[in-house]
């Protein structure tokens, strides 16, 4: 069995690794590990049609190579953060909200977006969307499966921006009744450790693991 992620983000590969734990590590890999590279154009509507894109490109790229193997799952993901107040933006677009400029920029400007608005209407929502590709007898034909993580927070209004990647500074896990008590706990608050047991992403790995370990004895 290889678990092989259809991604070159450092930061996401590493949350999966610890979130993933020891158990799974001897069966993760990467594309550089098959010296392969995929990065196609997200043109959906919608997180699972881009997580499929992205699936889809990596077994295509590694069907013309040969490197497809029964027992592999091929995985991407599309990520996001919907804010309500902004009918959902950044959304599918979080990665490439206000084009090129750099994560901070992109975080204050969620902020300024959100300068004069009350508690009640700063709410929002983190969401993972996993493509999963299974190659299984039939290497033409392979199993499509997904599998959704998605936890509830809101935007506060005071943060510290340290710590985490991405919206992690912007995102606080809760409800508004946690801001108006000063009971704050953004990603960054809480840490990679703790991040990782409760998150989006943590919430659809874990139903991705529970897939696996009802088909393997790992």
């Amino acid at each position: 069995m290889r678990l092989i992620f259809a991604t070159n983000n450092f930061h996401k590969l590493s949350e999966i690794k610890d979130i993933l734990g020891n158990k799974y590590s001897p069966y993760i890999f990467t594309m550089s590990d098959l010296k392969i590279s995929v990065d196609p154009e997200e043109t959906g509507n919608t997180f699972s049609e881009n997580a499929l894109i992205k699936s889809k490109a990596l077994y295509e790229e590694m069907k013309k190579n040969n490197l497809l193997m029964k027992g592999d799952y091929l995985i991407s993901d599309d990520t996001g953060l919907c804010i309500d107040y902004l009918d959902g933006a950044p959304g599918i677009k979080s990665a490439r909200f206000m084009g090129n400029v750099s994560q901070d920029e992109k975080n204050n400007k969620i902020l300024e977006l959100l300068k004069d608005v009350e508690d009640e209407k700063r709410t929002a929502h983190f969401i993972t969307i996993l493509s999963v590709i299974e190659i299984g007898d039939d290497i033409s034909n392979p199993k499509i499966l997904s599998f959704e993580g998605k936890i509830k927070g809101y935007i506060p209004k005071n943060i510290e921006k340290k710590g985490g990647f991405g919206y992690d500074p912007i995102f606080a896990v809760g409800d508004v009744n946690d801001m108006k008590l000063g009971n704050v706990k953004t990603y960054s608050n809480l840490g990679s450790e703790k991040k990782n047991k409760i998150s989006h992403r943590a919430i659809a790995l874990s139903k991705f693991v529970e897939y696996l370990e009802k088909n393997h004895n790992i």
